[in-house]
């Protein structure tokens, strides 16, 4: 009996020593970086992305799962239908974002198919779309992630001339505040999501200077089972083209829909404009609730009972979105915000190398992973 568990415990040792040397070789291409300084969105002019819309607007999710992989990940249907069931109820982009594999089923049955697909596999779900993107990046950290290790997949993706949106960052601790702080490059936020909703893992980013703009996806992998077809991004563009589509929602034009029953929409945008400092808000219909909310996810004004509402951007204000409750929808908006010159998007910031700390990690990642490889043969042979 004693022999007998003596080897399970050697074989078990075994796998786990094994699963770890395989897992350090990941981190040896690691690049620390150092990040700019967060800061507060400030100047005199206030930038409003809602300023002048196009009259057309377009409904898209960009996040859901059919079977892939044959049937590895987790995803219970075809992709004819799940492209058949949100084009039947009116959706203009319906993407499918299997993990690591681009989807060209519905490129001959639409002229907006948006290539997608869910980047990560590490055990934090610490996930990205990477959209429009040209090919697949494969590469991922599987067991923890730095902020620099989640900086470089970030850029890796964006490096395919991808749009990347950082995917449901509450969901299973994928992301942490620091890391919305710090992290830059990246072009959108998935703050709706049926698995979590990250409203204050978007504050902090928008109160510490990083601007993405709103994504809000179902993230179904069984439109039987789970609740789809509730969250949505509705997007203006002057031209019916997948290419203006994305351009328009890359400098703000779209905002969000989260639904508590299958597509039942209360309200939606119809103007949000500035009049001097003054915000002018008017939905479709009367909202039970306006939320006006600023720096830290503070709410600085109210609104109760009406489709008009008004705020007047303080000195202090460094942004203010507005988020419209009724009692089977929500309605949520970019940010308002102060600038300088150019409106400071989150693509545009750099991170840059530290060389010193690069290599000394790499080095003790090397010592690390000789040290496992050692234990692995010891073991082996004892």
């Amino acid at each position: 009996m004693n022999r007998l568990l003596k080897i399970v415990f050697k074989i078990f040792g075994v796998i786990i020593l094994f699963v770890l040397f395989v897992a350090s070789l990941f981190y040896i291409n690691t690049t620390i970086y150092n990040f700019p300084t967060p800061e507060p969105f400030s100047g005199k002019t206030i930038f409003n992305p809602y300023q002048n819309l196009p009259q057309k607007v377009y409904r898209a999710n960009f996040h859901a799962h059919s079977v892939a992989w044959e049937g590895v990940t987790n995803g219970h249907n075809t992709e004819k239908d799940l492209f058949d069931a949100y084009t039947k109820r009116g959706y203009d982009i319906a993407g499918i974002s299997n993990y690591h594999k681009i989807s060209s089923y519905a490129k001959p049955y639409t002229d907006l198919y948006v290539p997608v697909y869910e980047h990560g596999y590490n055990i934090f779900k610490s996930h990205c779309l990477a959209i429009n993107s040209e090919k697949v990046s494969y590469f991922d950290y599987p067991l923890f992630q730095l902020k620099s290790h989640k900086q470089q997949i970030i850029n890796n993706i964006k490096d395919n001339g991808a749009y990347v949106s950082m995917a449901h960052p509450k969901f299973a601790g994928g992301r942490t505040f620091e890391d919305m702080r710090y992290l830059v490059g990246y072009d959108f936020t998935e703050v709706l999501n049926h698995y979590r909703k990250s409203e204050e893992y978007w504050d902090e980013a928008l109160s510490a200077g990083r601007l993405t703009w709103i994504m809000g996806n179902d993230d179904t992998h069984d439109i039987i089972k789970e609740a789809t077809f509730r969250i949505w991004n509705m997007i203006y563009s002057s031209v019916r083209h997948p290419d203006s589509i994305m351009k328009s929602m890359q400098i703000g034009k779209n905002y969000a829909i989260s639904t508590n029953e299958t597509q039942i929409c209360d309200n939606y945008l119809k103007s949000c404009n500035l009049d001097g400092s003054n915000i002018c808000l008017e939905l479709t219909n009367p909202a039970d609730s306006i939320l006006f909310i600023g720096q830290k996810g503070i709410v600085k004004h109210r609104a109760f009972n009406t489709h008009l509402a008004e705020y007047k951007f303080q000195p202090e204000d460094t942004y203010i979105r507005i988020v419209a409750y009724n009692k089977n929808s929500q309605l949520y908006l970019n940010p308002i915000l102060r600038i300088k010159e150019n409106v400071p998007l989150n693509t545009l910031v750099k991170a840059h190398k530290n060389s010193f700390l690069t290599w000394f990690f790499r080095f003790g990642i090397i010592i690390l992973s000789i040290s496992l490889l050692f234990l692995l043969v010891k073991i082996i042979r004892s």
